[in-house]
């Protein structure tokens, strides 16, 4: 699997208490990676060998104007209302023994609101997010599958003023997700996809709890002269969330979109494209995103792009 989902675009949104709900609405950015697979060597997912790894620097630009409403219509911001981010990623992700790796990411977000009463922007760290992710391979067995386990942190503190844009969504998550994938004997192509479940902790400062969530990514890629092409779909369904302790099931999140990728080695790395289009939705926003990453991995070879042998980190 390409990192640029370390970078976690199947699920960057402009999330929130209310976007485009009143002429300045409270935002945030949800920077989730749904899941962290790495295809190996072995034509099959697998975690990253002891002692090796990788490092990752991501910039991603997304605005909008408009967002899916509670029934999955198109709906403009109130007040001619825009809403931009643009955002920077450290990703890195280490092997620390057979069947076992890490992985972590920090996002540093700006954020701009803009409509016909003014301005609002505000820069700073949002969500921080971590994993561990075991494979068959710790106890010395191979198969295409491996299990994730993961943790959300706010990097920023929540503003209660309605007016300040929130960097983070201010509560903590626990998810966990089942990985898959294969390339096929002589051949190019790969396909890969996981499903998760994300446990969604409460916001403290706005009494409020997200629902919790289940999302699935699914993928199919090839290699075509030297460059890797793959196209992604992602699905999301939220709970109903709670506010002031009561249900909200009009303020639910869902959504589908895709996320095509190229990815090309230049000089010692590898650099991706991606781009993630909302299709349908609900209470999230429409529009559509772009990041560009650069990977640098440490081990006794390049990655290798899919063929007979596999793709991806070296195993």
């Amino acid at each position: 699997m390409s990192p640029r989902n370390f970078l976690a675009l199947g699920s960057v949104a402009a999330l929130a208490t209310g976007i485009g709900a009143r002429p300045v609405a409270a935002q945030a950015i949800c920077s989730a990676p749904h899941s962290s697979p790495t295809l190996g060597g072995g034509n099959s997912i697998g975690t990253l060998p002891a002692g090796t790894g990788w490092v990752m620097l991501s910039a991603l630009s997304l605005t909008t104007r408009s967002a899916f409403d509670s029934r999955g219509d198109r709906r403009a911001l109130l007040a001619d209302g825009r809403f931009r981010v643009s955002s920077a990623y450290l990703s890195a992700g280490v092997g620390l023994a057979p069947g076992v790796d890490i992985w972590g990411q920090v996002p540093f977000h700006s954020m701009r609101y803009v409509d016909v009463g003014g301005e609002r922007s505000r820069t700073g760290i949002g969500d921080a997010r971590f994993a561990l992710r075991l494979s068959p391979d710790l106890v010395g067995l191979q198969a295409p599958i491996a299990l994730r386990i993961g943790l959300k942190i706010p990097g920023s503190t929540f503003p209660v003023d309605a007016t300040v844009i929130p960097l983070t969504e201010g509560q903590r998550d626990v998810e966990t997700s089942l990985e898959s994938g294969r390339t096929f004997s002589n051949s190019a192509y790969y396909v890969m996809g996981w499903v998760g479940y994300r446990w969604r902790g409460t916001n403290t400062a706005a009494d409020r709890k997200p629902g919790d969530e289940v999302f699935v990514h699914t993928a199919v890629g090839t290699a075509i002269g030297g460059t890797r092409v793959e196209l992604g779909a992602d699905v999301l369904r939220g709970r109903t969330p709670r506010q002031l302790g009561f249900g909200v099931p009009a303020a639910h999140r869902e959504m589908f979109q895709l996320v095509p990728t190229v990815t090309r080695k230049i000089g010692v790395g590898d650099f991706e494209v991606t781009g993630v289009i909302p299709a349908v939705g609900r209470n999230l926003p429409t529009g559509p995103g772009v990041a560009i990453g650069y990977r640098i991995g440490w081990d006794r070879r390049r990655p290798q792009m899919p063929g007979p042998d596999g793709f991806g980190p070296p195993q």
